[in-house]
């Protein structure tokens, strides 16, 4: 079961500098980086000393950014796409923060729902409760194919933050966090979530992996907005649900 902080847990933000160098690279990434960048870095001095100074500085830097990002574990492209493989296990992790401007328990009630997902999210068919912390999901992949699995709340702070993860055989396993807090300068609620995907291997796995490869950082952001024109306004922009 997924570790949760508690609701009175104090949650420090972090400085604009720390931010750009959090760690978001896994270590297999991280060793491949360093092994690459070193032989790039090595390539680039064989050129130098032959006098090729254009192709042997460029190997030279592209070595130096992929020995930065296997040293550090950060890769700013990842951190542009919300992307974070170091956290995530083995799966993919997407991230993104919105702020809407509606009251916080407002925001949280909306979403404790879980049969409002589909409303925003393009990738969710449909969402039923079946319990007080369960309820199966229905998500469409590329080509209209379906993927379905349960899902259990793992914890559920009201107003604050609600968690869940699949269980049994899911079609594709996954976990969500989704935190609200104030936003400044009284602007409403400051939403972030945080999916983990793990698409299954093999040839049963392959609908799922095409769906989870299919939901993107930027999907999850413009669900987000999806999500912000609804609460807002009271409906949202229609359009043809696709993915690609």
């Amino acid at each position: 079961m997924e570790t949760t902080h508690t609701a009175r847990e104090e949650r420090s933000r972090p400085g604009r500098e720390q931010r750009q160098t959090e760690v978001n690279v896994n270590d297999k990434e991280r060793t491949a980086s360093v092994m690459g960048g070193a032989a790039l870095a090595l390539s680039g001095l064989r050129s130098l000393t032959k006098k090729q100074y254009l192709p042997g500085l460029a190997m030279m830097a592209a070595g130096g950014m992929l020995l930065y990002r296997g040293a550090t574990g950060h890769c700013d492209l990842y951190q542009a796409l919300g992307v974070d493989t170091a956290h995530s296990e083995g799966g993919i992790r997407l991230e993104k923060v919105l702020t809407i401007n509606r009251p916080r328990q407002e925001v949280y009630e909306f979403w404790r729902n879980f049969e409002n997902l589909p409303r925003f999210m393009r990738h969710l068919d449909a969402v039923r409760i079946t319990g007080d912390r369960t309820s199966h999901w229905k998500a469409r992949g590329p080509g209209g194919v379906t993927v379905e699995w349960d899902a259990e709340m793992t914890a559920d702070y009201p107003g604050q933050q609600i968690s869940w993860h699949s269980t049994g055989d899911a079609g594709l396993p996954n976990r969500g966090l989704v935190e609200f807090s104030d936003a400044p300068g009284d602007r409403g609620t400051e939403v972030k979530i945080a999916i983990d995907l793990y698409p299954p291997g093999g040839v049963a796995g392959r609908t799922a992996a095409r769906l989870a490869r299919a939901v993107t950082a930027q999907q999850v952001e413009e669900d987000l907005k999806r999500l912000k024109q609804l609460l807002e306004t009271g409906e949202v922009a229609t359009a043809e649900r696709t993915l690609h």
